[in-house]
Formats: structure tokens, sequence, C-alpha cells
């Protein structure tokens, strides 16, 4: 099994945040399925993350995530015109998943939007930082800082292997954030120091020197999207 991951963009000016995520809703779960997709996930931004709007950086913002298992990358075909055909653009990836912090499905929430928000990150290495040295900071290091310093309930790790499709950004990792809905507009609450600024700005400061050591910051894009989920 391979997991394959694409950021959707939605450049309708007369297509609303909510309604390209409906559309999304509406129109993917059962194509994919039999195109031969499974473990199904939509990631969409919309109103219910509006709060979040100081959380959105980096110049390519997608308007969605959708990522899913095939028995071969090879076959994508049909699960990649069936995506292709609910939004303007797409750049899809191959991608080697890990968990730091697994999060299950509610039971009766198959479908349903997950609890909290989920902060879609796209990174590249710092100039100079070699492929080796960025999985192993992130690996070794960053994925622990992160935990420790913010308020994240959920952590999905995707290495990129290789772009899927043309022009896809050179990202080399795709990252999943779970956090608690207050976080989007509360910096205390998003660094698990709520009530405490001097807690706040150490985790703070901990978080953006994590970061610089690998991560090329002025090509982050990072936003908050509401997730569902179809296993």
């Amino acid at each position: 099994m391979e997991k394959l991951a694409y950021l959707l963009w939605n450049d309708d000016p007369n297509r609303s945040p909510d309604g390209f995520r409906d559309q999304l809703l509406a129109n993917l779960p059962k194509p994919l399925a039999e195109a031969g997709a499974g473990r199904v996930k939509v990631i969409a931004t919309d109103s219910a993350v509006e709060a979040g709007a100081a959380l959105h950086l980096g110049a390519h913002r997608p308007d969605a995530l959708v990522t899913l298992w095939l028995e071969c990358a090879q076959d994508r075909a049909p699960a990649e015109a069936v995506l292709a055909a609910t939004c303007d653009r797409l750049a899809g990836y191959l991608v080697a998943e890990s968990h730091p912090l697994r999060v299950a499905t509610p039971e009766g929430g198959l479908g349903k939007r997950m609890p909290g928000f989920t902060l879609v990150g796209c990174i590249e290495p710092a100039p100079r930082v070699d492929h080796h040295t960025f999985v192993t900071t992130w690996e070794r290091v960053h994925r622990d800082v992160a935990i420790a310093v913010q308020s994240t309930f959920s952590y999905v790790r995707n290495e990129v292997v290789r772009p899927l499709t043309d022009g896809a950004p050179p990202w080399g990792g795709i990252v999943e954030e779970g956090f608690p809905l207050e976080a989007l507009e509360n910096p205390q609450v998003f660094y698990d120091a709520v009530g405490d600024d001097a807690k706040y700005r150490d985790h703070l400061k901990q978080m953006v020197d994590s970061c610089g050591a690998f991560l090329d910051m002025e090509k982050v894009d990072s936003h908050p999207m509401s997730e569902y989920r179809f296993y």
C-alpha cells in the first residue's frame, strides 16, 4: 500500500470555502473508493476555522488536502481524475506516513467533522540543509519539541517521496497537526501555556528555534482546516 497526498485549490471567486468543502465531501469519497482508494481523508479550509486567519502562512495557500491509500501509486490515474474534476488545480505527492501522535476517528464519526482543527503545513529544507539532515532533524529533534511546546493532540508526518503531478511545489514534507479549536485565536492555547505569559514566550521561542534549524521559513505554507475521515 502507498499513501498519496493531494493539495487542492479553489480558484472560483463565486465558490465559497464552505461550498468547496461541501463539493469535496459530496463528490470524493464514493468515487475514490470505486477507483480503488482506501482510508480517504478530506481536510479543507471553511467557516469553522475562520477565527484562525492569523495562522495562515505562505504564498501557495492550498484550500484543501486529500489523502488516500492505493495498492500501487502507478495505478492512480482514475483516482487522480476524480480529484481533478472537483477542483481548479492540484498538486500530488507520494508520501511516507508516520504518526508521532495518533487520534482515532470518534465512534460514529465516519464522514463527520473531527474535533478541533487540523493545521496543514507544507515544508521545505532550509538552504544548505541536505535531505538526510532535514529528515533526521524532523524525526529526532523537531517532533519532540513540537509535541512538548504545543497543544497538539494529533500529529501525522508525511515525508514526501516524490511529486506525482507536473508543477507541484518542491515541498519535502506535509504535516497534519490536530489542535483544540480555542488555539485558532489564542496563542497561549496554541502553545500550551494558558495564563502563563513567560511559559508561552518560552514555548514560542523553542518552536521558532527548532523550525529555523532545518526549515526554509520563507517557504512554509501552513493553514488551519477542518478534517473529515472516511475510515
